[in-house]
């Protein structure tokens, strides 16, 4: 009977290991879209109620108004400056903190009906910037991924009127259809990257004169620079390339590199689809993968203390 005592304490010790991982395999694969969203609630929560949101956002705008007069002091012409919409001179988190609780993620339907609705605030020290730099002989272009339409119709630009009111009641100036570049305008073969509408502020195709954009202002690393590759690798190498570039206007004799100035958004944004591997789980894009998929990813991307 010795003889099988040690297999049977091991047997018994695999068989409740198995137990075990079949019933965290299980509670993972019970992951819910509700839940997945629950995980976005301390970010939510920081955005619209710590100061620090608020220093690092007055902060980003008074960086880019010295930038600015660093450029008319330099008598640049015809400067503008380009910024992102959405957590960058606009305030979403309502909508984001409205998908917390339901089982919806963010889609085309609801985002539409928030535009639609024109309750977005404006992100603290943003409508002062925006205002001063028009007021001193520049020019802001607002180039987004917001759609001009919630309808195929292309006679129908609902959204883009209803983001000019929003903004105009929030006390934004200069907003209009030249100003207002948003997506599927100046497109370049079929292609809707911002890229395009970014070269219409300096080709002279928005408004009919070519602008040297001084600054760039956005969220997300691809409001300055396209970067075609879901990879935080790839987009930290970005960022260190150009590190020289952020806050700041360059001179030297071949000209000027123009400030990036980045806004704080942790909520959502192209940074997270880089934590995704659509391929560790055979799909083919990183949209197919499942909440739970993508709690696993979230939970491996983090560095972590071992000594726990």
């Amino acid at each position: 009977m010795k003889k099988l005592f040690y297999p049977l304490i091991i047997l018994s010790f695999l068989s409740g290991a198995v137990f075990q991982g079949s019933i965290a395999l299980k509670e993972q694969s019970n992951i819910t879209q509700q839940q997945l969203n629950e995980q976005s609630l301390l970010g939510i929560n920081w955005v619209q109620q710590s100061g620090e949101y608020r220093a690092l956002a007055y902060q980003a705008f008074n960086v880019a108004k010295i930038a600015f007069d660093s450029a008319k002091s330099q008598n640049i012409p015809n400067p503008a400056v380009i910024v992102d919409l959405d957590e960058t001179v606009l305030d979403n988190s309502p909508y984001q903190a409205s998908l917390i609780g339901t089982d919806e993620g963010f889609n085309s339907k609801s985002w539409n009906q928030w535009i639609l609705a024109e309750e977005t605030l404006a992100v603290p020290g943003a409508v002062e910037f925006i205002n001063y730099v028009n007021a001193k002989g520049g020019k802001v272009f607002f180039v987004s991924n917001r759609g001009e339409s919630s309808t195929k119709d292309t006679n129908n630009n609902d959204l883009e009127m209803a983001t000019m009111r929003n903004m105009e009641k929030l006390g934004f100036k200069g907003v209009n259809e030249e100003t207002l570049l948003l997506k599927g305008e100046f497109t370049k073969d079929g292609d809707t990257a911002k890229q395009w509408r970014m070269e219409a502020v300096t080709n002279g195709q928005a408004d009919g004169v070519k602008y040297n954009v001084v600054i760039f202002m956005g969220d997300n690393l691809n409001d300055f620079s396209e970067i075609n590759e879901n990879s935080n690798k790839i987009r930290k190498e970005f960022v260190d390339r150009t590190e020289t570039q952020y806050g700041l206007l360059s001179f030297s004799s071949e000209g000027f590199q123009p400030a990036y100035v980045a806004l704080p958004n942790p909520m959502y944004g192209y940074w997270e689809n880089g934590l995704y591997d659509a391929k560790r789980f055979g799909k083919n894009s990183i949209w197919d993968l499942t909440p739970e998929q993508k709690t696993i990813l979230r939970k491996e991307s983090l560095i972590k203390w071992n000594n726990r």
